[in-house]
């Protein structure tokens, strides 16, 4: 029956993971994709070739890729849950919201779930960042979203879980005796921190001292290396004139803005913003100025976003094990080849570094701790094996304390164990 049954789902911003608590049972992560590499994580992607049509997670790339990359691929679209402006988008001539987008979704998770377990599921423990955004206003906005989203995908009972604070009860598993704990989730999207006091058996709500975290992580990694120097060679810096004008204009920050991340260079393929470039290369400078704009409508309209940011997170990863990498781009028309060391990447994310380790120090100031008050540092998502948040961390608290989980699951298998909880009414 429905009620027996309560899946546990870590809705990320790059993969997502379903588990479940069924029939007295616990369910670890369930083989929701069987074309991944790890069936049990699906890649967050929806690639929609027409409007009437949708494939998900693996199937969405191969797909694309064998469909000529026609058609609209949606990739870190829950990064934009916490803005109001932005509303959902066009497909042909049919408005898709953000909460239909993220609830068709959810709904096919559900679905492959309900295969796996045959069994009907009305009832989800689903995992949320500690903040989708630092504006709390914006954060309530984006849980509304999720609200509606996971309604529209037919869940009648929901209860949204911190993501460090999962990753806390899964952890808790493996404790001996009772212990201070730092919970760092380093995600796509966001990096989220609990303090939490961990016992072998039993929790209480009380013991969850402080729950922090900040929208930037993996992503806005990725995204340096475009707004540093990738993006020139799309127009970023091109100069125009328009008719009967006499100032020379460069391309708006509203533009670049969204050339530089991943979630919202899809958006520049928009009907107003993508004659408004048109008409930047129609009033270009110079050659040199329209080549730059050339060069974007090539990425464009030849649908080679999503490989080109597969190749910067490629460069990210390389620079993760070596001192300088060469960013290779080999696409007619996009013929890029870039040098890039990891003293630059260090020096473009200090910003986001800053911000992120600024949410973990009020993380521990609310708790009322400091770093020596803290027994052990647990760390899960892959944005936590950059070198330069490893560093940070052992600098702070010693490599001694600090203990690597599994990098995809640990929040998976501590929602499930939240899913427990709830059955048991304790949640």
């Amino acid at each position: 029956m429905a009620t027996d049954t309560i899946l546990s789902i870590d809705f990320g911003t790059s993969n997502s993971l379903v588990g479940a608590h069924h029939e007295g049972r616990r369910y670890e992560a369930l083989p929701i994709d069987p074309m991944a590499a790890d069936p049990t994580m699906m890649r967050t992607l929806l690639f929609f070739p027409h409007p009437d049509l949708c494939y998900y997670g693996s199937e969405a790339i191969s797909q694309y890729i064998e469909q000529d990359m026609e058609g609209r691929l949606f990739r870190s679209f829950k990064s934009h849950l916490p803005n109001k402006n932005y509303l959902g988008t066009m497909l042909n001539n049919r408005i898709l919201t953000l909460e239909s987008l993220v609830g068709v979704f959810l709904l096919e998770l559900k679905k492959r779930a309900e295969k796996i377990l045959n069994t009907k599921i009305e009832k989800a423990v689903i995992g949320k960042p500690a903040r989708y955004s630092m504006d709390s206003v914006a954060d309530g906005f984006a849980l509304h979203r999720m609200q509606k989203a996971a309604a529209f995908a037919g869940f009648k009972d929901v209860q949204f879980v911190p993501e460090p604070l999962a990753a806390a009860f899964d952890y808790r598993r493996s404790l001996k005796s009772e212990k201070i704990v730092l919970i760092g989730d380093f995600g796509g999207g966001t990096s989220d921190f609990t303090v939490i006091r961990l016992r072998p058996e039993g929790f209480k709500k009380e013991d969850v001292l402080a729950i922090d975290g900040c929208p930037l992580a993996g992503d806005a990694l990725d995204s340096v290396f475009m707004s540093h120097r990738l993006s020139d060679y799309f127009g970023a810096k091109s100069r125009y004139r328009l008719p009967m004008g006499s100032n020379v204009l460069t391309m708006p920050l509203a533009v670049t803005q969204r050339l530089n991340h991943p979630a919202h260079i899809v958006h520049l393929k928009e009907k107003e913003t993508y004659e408004f470039i048109r008409e930047v290369k129609k009033c270009s400078l110079t050659q040199k100025d329209a080549d730059a704009v050339e060069r974007l409508f090539v990425l464009i309209e030849d649908q080679q976003i999503f490989p080109f940011f597969e190749s910067i997170e490629k460069t990210k990863r390389a620079l993760s094990q070596e001192p300088q990498t060469e960013f290779k781009f080999n696409y007619p028309g996009l013929e890029l080849t870039e040098p890039f060391t990891i003293a630059q990447f260090i020096e473009w994310s200090s910003q986001t570094k800053e911000k992120i380790f600024s949410a973990l120090d009020r993380c521990l100031e609310t708790a009322g701790l400091k770093t020596e008050d803290v027994d052990l540092v647990c760390l899960t998502g892959g944005t936590a094996k950059v070198p330069f948040i490893q560093n940070e961390l052992e600098t702070r608290f010693g490599k001694n304390r600090l203990q690597t989980q599994s990098h995809f699951h640990s929040v998976l298998s501590g929602l499930t164990e939240s899913a427990n909880f709830w059955s048991q009414g304790v949640l």
